[in-house]
Order: C-alpha cells, then sequence, then structure tokens
C-alpha cells in the first residue's frame, strides 16, 4: 500500500470496564499502524462510559506518553451507542475506525479497510463470518438480521457490527443527525455514499466478560426496528381490520343461528378466553405504539447524548454532545 504522509486516521475505542484489555488494545492498534500503515498519522480516541474500575487510571497512565492517544470521561454510563457515537463526533481525522477495546474485531483488518478506503470507497464496513458467541445468542441474531431486513425501506448489511471505517464526510453528516435512541448500523446505511463490506472472523474476547447482556440486544433490536422501519405500526392496522372482518362474520353467523335455525348461543369461557385475548392484545399494540411515541418524545427534547466530566490531551472543549 503507498505511504500518504497527508492522511489522518483516528480511531475511536469505547470502554466500560475494560481495564484487563485496554492497554492490549492501544498497543495492537499502534503496531498494526507501525507495521501496516507507516505513512499515515494516528489518533487514538477513547471514550469512557464512566467505568467503576480502573479503566480510566489505565488511559490516563497510558497518555502520558502518548500525546496521539485523546480520552474523554463521561458523567455516567450513556450506553454503548452513545459512546460509539461521541468517539465519531470527537475524533479529528480523515477517516475514523471504531474498534471494541475486547479485540474481537482484530485490528490487523484495519489496512484492509484503509486500502478499500483509498480506492474510493467511503464506508467500509466488518461482515462477521464467524462470531464467538453464545450458541442461544447465534441463532436469534442470524434470525434478527433478515427479519429486520425483510421491513426496513433501506437494506441492512446482515452481519455487520460497529467495527467500520468511515470517511470525514460520512462522520459529518453523521453528526448533523437528530435521534437520540441510536442505532448507528441503520444510520451509516441510511445516509448512502459508496459503501462496501469486507468479511472477516471474529477472535475470542481478549479477557473478562462481555458487558452486552441478552437485555442490552433486546433494547438494540427495538431502537433497530423503531428507529427504520414503519411495519410494526402497519401490521397494528391490518390486525385491526382482520380481527374486525372475522369478529363481524362469527356475530353474523350466530345471528343467523339463533334466528333461523334456533340455535341457542352459549360459551361462557369462550366469551372470557376471547376477551382476554383482545385485551392482551390491545396492550401489546399501546406497547408498540408506546415505544415509538418515546423516541419522539426524546428527539423533542433534545437532551445530549453523552456529557463528558473529564479529559486526558483533549483540552477543555466541548462538554456535551
Amino acid at each position: 500500500m503507498p505511504a500518504v504522509t497527508s492522511r489522518h486516521i483516528s480511531v475511536c475505542i469505547p470502554v466500560y470496564n475494560e481495564s484487563e484489555n485496554i492497554r492490549m488494545a492501544v498497543e495492537t492498534i499502534e503496531r498494526v499502524f507501525r507495521e501496516k500503515l507507516p505513512g499515515y498519522t494516528l489518533e487514538l480516541v477513547v471514550t469512557d462510559n464512566a467505568s467503576t474500575d480502573q479503566t480510566w487510571e489505565t488511559v490516563k497512565q497510558m497518555a502520558e506518553a502518548r500525546p496521539h492517544l485523546r480520552a474523554f470521561r463521561f458523567s455516567r454510563n450513556f450506553g454503548y451507542q452513545n459512546s460509539v457515537f461521541a468517539g465519531l463526533c470527537l475524533a479529528g481525522g480523515d477517516a475514523v475506525v471504531e474498534v471494541d477495546a475486547d479485540l474481537e474485531d482484530p485490528p490487523e483488518v484495519i489496512p484492509e479497510f484503509v486500502k478499500q478506503w483509498e480506492a474510493g470507497y467511503e464506508v467500509v464496513y466488518g461482515v462477521r463470518r464467524k462470531r464467538h458467541t453464545s450458541p442461544l445468542l447465534k441463532l436469534p441474531i442470524y434470525i434478527f438480521y433478515r427479519f429486520l431486513n425483510s421491513m426496513v425501506e433501506r437494506p441492512i448489511p446482515n452481519d455487520a457490527g460497529d467495527f467500520r471505517l468511515l470517511d470525514r464526510k460520512v462522520v459529518e453528516v453523521l453528526r448533523e443527525l437528530p435521534e437520540r435512541n441510536l442505532y448507528l448500523r441503520g444510520l451509516v446505511s441510511f445516509v448512502g455514499f459508496r459503501q462496501i463490506g469486507l468479511p472477516y472472523d471474529r477472535n475470542p474476547r481478549l479477557a473478562g466478560k462481555s458487558k452486552f447482556r441478552l437485555f442490552h440486544y433486546i433494547v438494540l433490536a427495538i431502537d433497530a426496528v423503531t428507529a427504520f422501519s414503519k411495519f410494526p405500526l402497519r401490521l397494528i392496522g391490518l390486525l385491526g381490520v382482520l380481527f374486525f372482518v372475522l369478529t363481524a362474520g362469527l356475530g353474523f353467523y350466530y345471528l343467523i343461528a339463533a334466528f333461523f335455525f334456533g340455535v341457542d348461543v352459549r360459551g361462557f369461557t369462550t366469551q372470557v378466553v376471547l376477551t382476554l385475548f383482545l385485551h392482551s392484545l390491545t396492550f401489546i399494540f399501546l406497547g408498540i405504539i408506546g415505544e415509538y411515541l418515546s423516541r419522539i418524545f426524546d428527539d423533542s427534547k433534545f437532551r445530549p447524548r453523552v456529557i463528558i466530566s473529564e479529559t486526558v490531551n483533549a483540552g477543555e472543549g466541548r462538554r456535551m454532545l
């Protein structure tokens, strides 16, 4: 790959309780740039989601000898997607790459990202061929990506995560988007530009346990569906019409049976079951509508996605993003 000395690449590392991994992550990324990308200027941007272990102290120690490492500690845990988004906003490179501190996404793939970027692509995203996760999660995740793509207007790449390279112009567009309940994979697909996927194999987690639990996957899935699909709302309307037709048909049947054939219409148990069933559907429908309304409510308040309480090698700068 030809060296281009004027190019500046930022690598963002969102962290939360990653004291066991952050040093190795930083050193691995630096080695990759030193050996494979010597003509590029590296900036490291660490966003700490108010870790409760020694992560922030470790980051500050590393930053003492690394002026290219800029770190930002949040006032509380604002969530993974907001941490990734903050890293993009705070990065100053011509291109920005996001890498998790657990190194499940191998930094050794970054030179391939850069190669495609230099070839003219403005979004280069990793596509997971193999992932080390619980067998109980693999199948639901696989199904969800395909289910999501069956509902959205603009396809979101299957099996792609947040391990990607974004050109500066793409970052600037993302920064201007108003959403507060972020699903960055969908937003990156939404903004367009020239995009290409690169298959890769995920590594086992470097150390420790993932902070991303089943609950977080569920919340992320809800954010994805409500942010990029109107299908649940339309489904409510379709089911309403379907149940109206069925109910009208059933009522007409019982009416004819009672008046013309003398059938004694009974069924208290049936009525109770049907009533409870329809009430449960009503609550489900209200919950779906509530999810959409809550996102409108969050966006209308326009509160910051993150609040920065402390920085290293970054000066004062902005305190809210």
